[in-house]
């Protein structure tokens, strides 16, 4: 699948953020990582993460992978996450997949794009937004079924075209 297609597929997919070796993302040499919230890091419902969620945050960051979160959910919500987590949330006028939010994550991580991976669980906003800036990309699966009304629409897309898969394997 070339093209516009191609800017769509995550360069790696995994099942959920703590099943990402922490290992593998240092093989990659990535020093930073750009974490969407919902569906990502929490449910969409609720602004609580997972302990397992916590605990691979705070493994990565002591073997000093820099963790930002980027979302385009709510800023009250972003804000909850951001304090529960111990991050930094960065927010921009522009919504992913728009390139704003990104280049101010890597701004805030002082990192070049190559040394950075993006996670989240939708194609047209995570992952798109990440492949246009040449970050890595990983596609994990939503944590939960209930979705912004918006985002089912992507959802619907993903599927269609058979997007929820990887460029490469870990």
């Amino acid at each position: 699948m070339g093209g516009f297609f191609a800017n769509l597929l995550a360069d790696y997919c995994f099942r959920c953020v703590e099943e990402i070796p922490l290992s593998f993302l240092g093989e990659l040499g990535v020093g930073g990582l750009i974490v969407d919230i919902d569906n990502t890091v929490t449910r969409w419902e609720t602004a609580d993460a997972p302990a397992s969620v916590k605990q691979w945050i705070a493994k990565a960051k002591a073997i000093g992978i820099k963790v930002i979160l980027l979302s385009n959910g709510l800023r009250g919500k972003q804000a909850q996450v951001g304090r529960d987590l111990e991050l930094q949330v960065v927010t921009c006028w522009l919504p992913k997949p728009f390139s704003p939010g990104f280049r101010a994550a890597l701004r805030a991580l002082h990192l070049p794009p190559s040394r950075v991976a993006s996670i989240g669980d939708i194609v047209f906003t995570d992952i798109w937004g990440a492949n246009r800036l040449n970050i890595t990309t990983i596609l994990v699966e939503p944590r939960s079924q209930r979705d912004f009304p918006g985002t089912r629409i992507w959802r619907l897309l993903e599927r269609t075209f058979r997007l929820r898969r990887a460029k490469k394997r870990p």
